[in-house]
This record gives structure tokens, sequence and C-alpha cells, in this order.
């Protein structure tokens, strides 16, 4: 979540009770219609693919009511008419996986389209399309790349899109569902077009988290996807909530119970509601490395859950400047301004205060005067006083602590082993499909003349002006983003250099499109990052009121690693990927608040293997 965003959704809601069977009482009533009483409620989705199985997924409620088993059977054919059966069994669910059904269909070929579907109680589910990876010596694979689906910020054109699009997989990077209560981060065009959000509280138990799947995943755009192409999903925050990370998130509070039962809950409806492979690590592990033929490793990360340690907030973390003072009179402590001064004097007579400065003249002066430095009420400092933050000491000791780690230290091994085992196997490209943009992003220095506040709903002059001081200092403008965990980049960095053949980042989380050419603290070419813009939740534009191309020339100026931005549209994008090259291909819908809409192409730009950098194509 940006700096931006946060200032707009940093609140409490009041939970009413919430009943034991509301996740399925709901379901029979989401989306623009009522869900069927019984049946197959929400189509067919396949995800997960390996050159010889899938994972299968639909939701089917028995005639029997609520505290009902079913039997399910599933088939997988080579045509549409299920005349060549090449995979079929039989499975049970019931209320303990809120009658979702997940089946691992195996003894597939590689490379090669099928088609399934499931039949229960004398009905059929609707018929999808899913595909296995390639076997070795692959020399193409295409690959859409999105995420960020925000209910009640618009209409999913973006999955619309997907549906038809001739691509072998599709990769959600987070942001699958939105935990926000009505009427918090929502489009109020989107909402009178019937986009509300059902439960109507943030979600905290299991059954908030089954509900709101419920209502995603009858939305019949998303289900088109679905039932095209086969999803590799990852979660980012809001699948459990805001900021999340390994002990909490930002808009998590005691009132609303242990993190890790509400944790459990997100993780649980998950894996009920998306067609994703459990592995045998537990359910809250979800990093993971798919083979597309040899031709790519294709590393999904988890940077939120596993090991992600608590994000630094510049309100709360940011240390003042201080000067030493003399105490060896506690009555009258003494400023010490002479270094020589300072170090004659024994360490126990000597405190460093945090002071405001005197702001008018050339260079900032400090307040010396400690009984009037005490009387002071910091948010009534004298006119032209400040306090000063102390730049330096929070990148050396705060945020660029060695420990920090945002993917947890048993996931830096693996990720490492990964490298290790992937190009000593030969394979030309590890893509690496993760959240948060690990490219180093910048302040954008915008005047006030670039910026409208009066349009802004999210961010006031005063906040601008304190942004736009950090700015000035060379400070990130996320710290959730990978700029606030610097050593661990510096770590991964190191393992891509010493062992990967040609990493490719590719991350979601902004809701803006990007490209980076991205370097290690030698400022040596080692990677390249390609990010997707959100399916429907708004992006810088919505924060920042000023003309996009000044917010892009700025955010590239202050971001030297960045080669390409969009900040204004909703798309996604598309990797095409050959054992020499791998271009990405942004795509974007000209509006999500009405289903008539244009697509438009945006640039084409491709990573040549070695070379750790892009070009534009032709």
């Amino acid at each position: 979540m940006s700096i931006f965003e946060k200032a707009s959704v940093n609140r409490r809601h009041i939970l009413g009770g919430i009943g034991a069977g509301l996740g399925l009482a709901a379901v029979r009533s989401t989306g623009a219609s009522a869900q069927p009483a019984h049946g197959f409620t929400h189509n067919v989705a396949s995800g997960d693919p390996l050159e010889d199985r899938v994972i299968l997924w639909t939701r089917v409620l028995p005639k029997g009511g609520p505290a009902s088993n079913v039997s399910v059977d599933y088939q997988v054919a080579t045509d549409e008419g299920f005349t060549d059966i090449v995979s079929q069994g039989q499975t049970r669910t019931g209320p303990k996986q809120d009658f979702t059904v997940k089946v691992d269909a195996r003894g597939l070929k590689p490379d090669t389209r099928y088609y399934y579907r499931f039949l229960a109680e004398g009905q059929t589910s609707p018929v999808g399309r899913t595909r296995t990876l390639p076997g070795h010596g692959a020399q193409h694979a295409r690959m859409a790349v999105i995420s960020c689906s925000n209910y009640p910020q618009g209409f999913f054109n973006v999955y619309r899109e997907l549906a038809g699009r001739d691509v072998d997989m599709i990769l959600h990077l987070g942001d699958y569902i939105y935990e926000y209560a009505d009427g918090v981060y929502s489009n109020d065009a989107a909402v009178a077009h019937g986009r509300a959000v059902k439960p109507k509280n943030e979600l905290v138990a299991i059954d908030d988290y089954r509900t709101r799947y419920a209502l995603y995943r009858a939305d019949p755009d998303l289900q088109a996807a679905h039932a095209a192409h086969a999803f590799i999903c990852v979660w980012d925050d809001h699948e459990i909530a805001n900021n999340t990370w390994k002990g909490g998130a930002e808009n998590h509070n005691d009132g609303e119970g242990a993190f890790e039962d509400r944790k459990q809950a997100a993780v649980q409806a998950y894996h009920e509601w998306l067609p994703i492979r459990e592995g045998g690590k537990g359910k809250d592990h979800i990093n993971r490395t798919f083979d597309i033929g040899g031709l790519a490793s294709l590393i999904m990360l988890d940077t939120r859950l596993v090991g992600r340690d608590k994000q630094l907030d510049y309100t709360q973390d940011l240390p003042m400047t201080t000067i030493p003072f003399d105490f060896s009179d506690k009555a009258n402590p003494k400023a010490v301004l002479d270094t020589d001064a300072l170090k004659a004097l024994p360490e126990a007579a000597v405190k460093h205060i945090p002071v405001p400065f005197d702001m008018r003249a050339k260079k900032p002066v400090p307040m010396t005067d400690y009984a009037q430095i005490k009387a002071l009420d910091p948010k009534k400092l004298p006119q032209g006083f400040s306090y000063l933050p102390d730049v330096e000491k929070f990148r050396r000791d705060i945020l660029g602590a060695e420990e920090r780690t945002i993917l947890g230290t048993k996931q830096e091994e693996w990720l490492t082993a990964e490298f290790q085992k992937s190009s000593e196997a030969g394979v030309p490209w590890q893509i690496l499909g993760q959240q948060l943009l690990i490219g180093r992003v910048g302040i954008p220095m915008l005047t006030d003349e670039d910026v409208d506040f009066e349009k802004s709903k999210f961010i006031s002059r005063e906040r601008f002006d304190a942004i736009r001081m950090l700015g000035s200092m060379g400070m990130p403008l996320n710290l959730d983003f990978w700029d606030g965990y610097p050593a661990c980049r510096d770590r991964v960095y190191a393992s891509v250099k010493a062992y990967a053949n040609n990493a490719v980042f590719l991350s979601g989380d902004t809701h803006n499109a990007w490209c980076f050419e991205l370097t290690d603290k030698d400022g040596d070419n080692v990677a390249v990052e390609f990010a997707t813009p959100s399916v429907s939740s708004p992006g810088m534009e919505a924060y920042i009121p000023a003309d996009p191309a000044r917010v892009r020339e700025e955010t590239m100026k202050a971001s030297p690693e960045l080669t390409y931005f969009n900040s204004k549209d909703r798309g996604w994008l598309e990797l095409d990927i050959t054992p020499e090259s791998m271009s990405s291909t942004w795509h974007y819908v000209s509006t999500v608040l009405s289903h008539d809409y244009s697509v438009r192409k945006g640039p084409t730009l491709v990573t040549r293997a070695g070379s750790h950098t892009v070009t534009m194509a032709a």
C-alpha cells in the first residue's frame, strides 16, 4: 500500500455479530444476481499447472442443505465434447471446506490444452479450459500478469479481456480480494452500479473471508478468466489485512481478537477458494517453484506472511536530530556544540536531546536554551522553527539494519537454493513472481503549483510538504516496498549475481505499471523488474491530483533505475519468453466504471539474456 493510500483508510470499524453460517447463507445471494440454492454456484477454475497435472476447482451446494456432504465427479478430456476422457475421479466436499472442491488431476501430457467439468447430484458444471506446462526443451511461453482486483472500485474489465487472450497461464500477484468494510476504499460510481461488498463489516472471521470470496467469484468476468486459463497465485496483504507482516497488520487491533486467528482464517479461505496446490510446509507457506519446460524457473515468493519484519513508518520511526547537552549541573544543562569540548566530558554527563531548529537563516540553527526547549509544545513551535529528522541515523541504524528481512531467513536461504538449482540445470530465466516493487522508488518532487489539493481526498498540503521534505533528503517513497528492507534486498541481489542466469522480478501491489533496470550496491546491473498495473484499484493518479506527465517526469527523475512508468491506467502485462529474450507488453483498459470500454496496447520492453537491461521493441 502506498503512503498516500494509507492516509485514506487508517480507521476502525465496530463489528456486528457474525453467525457461524454466514458464509453459506450469504453466497446464495451474492453478485449481480442471486446464486442457485444448490448445484454449481461459482463456475470452475484451474491452477498450479505442472507438466502432468493441474488443480481443478469448483463449488457445489448439495440439495440436502448446509449440513450435508456431497460426492463430486470430475472429468478431463482433450475435446470440449468429452469424447476422449483422459483423467477422471471422485471426491467429496462439505461445510468444512465451504463446499469448495479441489482435485489434482493427474496423468496428463505436457504442453497440452484440456477441457474439464464436474458432475454432482445429476447436475453438470460449466466446462473449463486449462493447459499443462511444457516438458523439457520448451522454446516459448506466454503468460499474463495481474494484481489488485478491488470489487467496489470498478468492473473487472481486465479479467474479461484476459479470458480471450492467447496465453499459457495467468499469474495473479496478490490482492485478489480486499478486506475493507463497506464504504472504505471504494468508488461511489462503482458502488452505484451494484459493486457494494458483502459482508458489510471488515473481514476478521472465517465466514467473513468466505463471503467476500464468494462475492468476487460470482463476478462473471472473473469467472470467465478462471474458466479460460490456469492461474498461478500468491497473496499480498489484502487477502488478510492491510500492510500485513508476520506478526500483525496496520488495520488489526486488540478488539478484533488475536491476529494469528485472523490470519489462519484468511489463509484457510484463500486455499478453499483459489485453485492453489497445498504443499507439505503448511497452508501459510506458499513460496514454490514451477519449471516451465527448462525455459524458465517461475519462483513464487511470499513477501507478506512467512517472515516479513514489521514495516517502518516515517511518522513513528524517523528519529529527530539531537544535540548533546552537558548535565554535570543538572539544574542548568548546557548545550555542547564544540566537538573537542564534547570529548572532554564524562560520558555519563552527556544526554542527546531533540531540539527545534531556527529555519529562517540560510543554515538551520539549533535552539540551545534547555529551559525554553522543555517549556515548548512540539505542536506549537515558534514561527520559523521546526524539528529536523535525523535521516542519516535512520538510514544507517534503523532502515539499514542488517537483520531486517522481507522474506524471512528460511525463505532467503530457500531462494538462494532455487537460484542454484535452476542455473545448474541450465535454465536461461529465473522469474520471481512476488508482490512488491524491489526497484528503488524516490519521492516525486512536485511543486505546489503541480498539485490541486482541493481535488484530493487523500493527501493534504501539510502531509505532502512532509513527504517532499523526505524526498529532498533522498528517502524512498514507500517503506512497505523492498525499499524498507535494503539489507535483505542486498542479500537477494548477491544471490542473483552469484547464482542466477537471468533474473526477472515481477511485481504487483502499486496499481501502476513500472519497469526497472535493477542495480546492486556496487552499481552493477543484476536483473530487471516488470510490474503490472491493477485490475481495478486506483493508482497514483487518485492520490496525487496532478498532471500524470509531471508525476511520471518527477518520479523517474527521483528513481534512477526506473525506465518506464504509467501512473494512471488499469490493465495487465504479458510476458513473451524465449531462450534468448523476454519481452513485457502492457495493456490498458480505458475505464473500469463502465462495461463500455476500449483496450490500448502499451509499449513492449525487451530484456535479452545476459544483459540485465531493457530496450524498447521496434
